[in-house]
C-alpha cells in the first residue's frame, strides 16, 4: 500500500472518532443531566486543552527524530481516556478526564496535517477521507446511540483513533517527519518564528473566528435540528449527508481555487456560511435542514481543505509544521473555546436559535475582516 492509501485510511479512521464524539456529545451530556451552561463549560475547557496540547506537542513532534511515535503515543492515550470518560457521570470528574483526553488528542489531526504536507501528498485527495470517516461515523454513532446508549459514542471514538495510531507507524519516511523544517536556526523550530510571517498570523485571526463557529456548529446543531422536530437517529443521517457532501466538494476545491483563486474562494464560503447560519437562526423544520444539506458540503469542503493550504503557502516552507500546530491551537481549538462556551450560555437563554445568530454574527466579523487585511488578494507561493 502507498504513503497516500496509508494517509487516507489513517484519516479516514482519526475523523471518524470525531464524528462519534462531535455531533452527539452535546445529547449525551444532556441526557446525563448537564445543563447548557456546563455542556459549553466541558467542550470550552476540552478545547482549551486541546490549544494548549497542540502547542506543546506540535514543538515536540517538529523537533522529534521521529514523528510517527508521538502521533502513535497520543492516540493510544486518547483512546484510553475516552473508555475513562464513558465510566464517569459526576460534572467535576467528567470535565477533568475529558480535559485530559484533549489535550492528548487535540495535536492529532493537526500533526496529521504536516507529515501530509512534509511528504508533498495531494492534501484535497487524502483530507475528503477525514469528511468520508466522519460522516460514516456519526450516522452508524447517531444509529447506535438510539437503541443501545450514547456511551457507545466513547467506545467507538476509542477504537477509531487506535487504529489510526497503530496505521500512522506504517508510513514510509527515509526522514524524520518534519524535515521541511529543516534549516531553520540551530535545526529547532519555535513559535516565535511563525510571528514574522504577517499573512500567516492575519489567516490564523479570521480563522479564530470561521473555524470556531464551523466545529462549535457540529455540537449545537442536534438541538436545532431537536428543536425543529428531528429525533437523535435522525441527526445521524442529517450529519451523514453533511458530512459525507463535504467530500465531493472537498476534491472540487481545488479547482475551483484555480479558477477564482484560492483566496476569493475562501471569501466566498466565509459569506456563505453567514448567510447559512443567519438562515438557521430562522428556526427552520427539520426537514428543512435535511433537504439543504449540501450547504454544509460547499462551505466546509472549501474551507477545511483551502484554509491550511492557504496558510501553508504564506509562510516559509520550514515552518509548514509549526504553522499546523498553530492553526489547530488557535483556529479549530481556540477559536471552539470561546464559541462553545458562550453558545452553551446562549442556547440556555435564546435557545439553539439563538446559538446560530451568534455564529452568523462570528462569520460576519471574519468576512469584514479577511477583506481589511486583504487576504481575499492573490497571494505569491512564500518559497524563501
Amino acid at each position: 500500500m502507498s504513503n497516500s492509501n496509508k494517509f487516507k485510511t489513517i484519516f479516514l479512521f482519526t475523523y471518524a472518532a470525531g464524528g462519534a464524539i462531535g455531533p452527539l456529545l452535546g445529547q449525551y451530556l444532556d441526557g446525563i443531566g448537564f445543563s447548557g451552561t456546563r455542556i459549553g463549560t466541558v467542550t470550552a475547557l476540552g478545547t482549551a486543552m486541546a490549544a494548549l496540547g497542540s502547542a506543546c506537542w506540535g514543538r515536540v513532534f517538529s523537533n522529534a527524530k521521529d514523528g510517527r511515535k508521538v502521533i502513535l503515543m497520543l492516540s493510544l492515550i486518547a483512546s484510553v481516556m475516552a473508555v475513562l470518560d464513558s465510566l464517569v457521570g459526576g460534572f467535576l470528574i467528567f470535565t477533568i478526564v475529558y480535559a485530559v483526553l484533549f489535550f492528548f488528542q487535540g495535536p492529532i489531526n493537526g500533526l496529521n496535517d504536516a507529515m501530509v504536507l512534509a511528504e508533498g501528498e495531494e492534501y484535497a485527495g487524502i483530507r475528503l477521507w477525514g469528511a468520508i470517516g466522519y460522516s460514516i461515523s456519526v450516522f452508524i454513532s447517531g444509529r447506535i446511540g438510539e437503541y443501545f446508549g450514547l456511551q457507545n459514542i466513547f467506545y467507538i471514538y476509542a477504537l477509531s483513533y487506535f487504529v489510526g495510531g497503530l496505521m500512522i507507524m506504517t508510513i514510509k519516511t527515509g526522514k524524520p517527519a518534519v524535515s521541511v523544517e529543516a534549516g531553520s536556526p540551530k535545526g529547532k523550530i519555535s513559535y516565535r518564528h511563525l510571528f514574522k510571517e504577517k499573512k500567516a498570523i492575519q489567516l490564523l485571526v479570521c480563522g479564530v473566528f470561521v473555524l470556531g463557529s464551523t466545529l462549535a456548529h457540529n455540537t449545537y446543531f442536534g438541538f436545532l435540528f431537536r428543536d425543529g422536530g428531528g429525533n437523535v437517529a435522525g441527526i445521524g443521517t442529517v450529519f451523514l449527508l453533511m458530512a459525507g457532501s463535504e467530500a465531493i466538494f472537498m476534491p472540487l476545491a481545488p479547482w475551483l481555487s484555480r479558477k477564482l483563486t484560492q483566496e476569493r474562494l475562501l471569501l466566498f464560503a466565509i459569506i456563505l456560511a453567514t448567510l447559512r447560519f443567519g438562515w438557521y437562526a430562522t428556526g427552520p423544520s427539520y426537514q428543512a435542514l435535511l433537504a439543504t444539506f449540501v450547504i454544509q458540503g460547499v462551505v466546509n469542503g472549501i474551507i477545511l481543505v483551502e484554509y491550511v493550504k492557504c496558510l501553508s503557502r504564506s509562510v516559509n516552507p520550514r515552518l509548514i509544521g509549526i504553522a499546523m500546530s498553530a492553526y489547530y491551537a488557535c483556529c479549530t481549538n481556540g477559536g471552539v473555546i470561546f464559541t462553545n462556551f458562550v453558545s452553551g450560555v446562549t442556547m440556555e437563554h435564546f435557545g439553539s436559535t439563538g446559538v446560530y445568530a451568534l455564529l452568523a454574527g462570528m462569520n460576519a466579523v471574519a468576512a469584514v475582516l479577511y477583506v481589511i487585511f486583504g487576504l481575499h488578494k492573490p497571494m505569491k507561493h512564500n518559497n524563501r
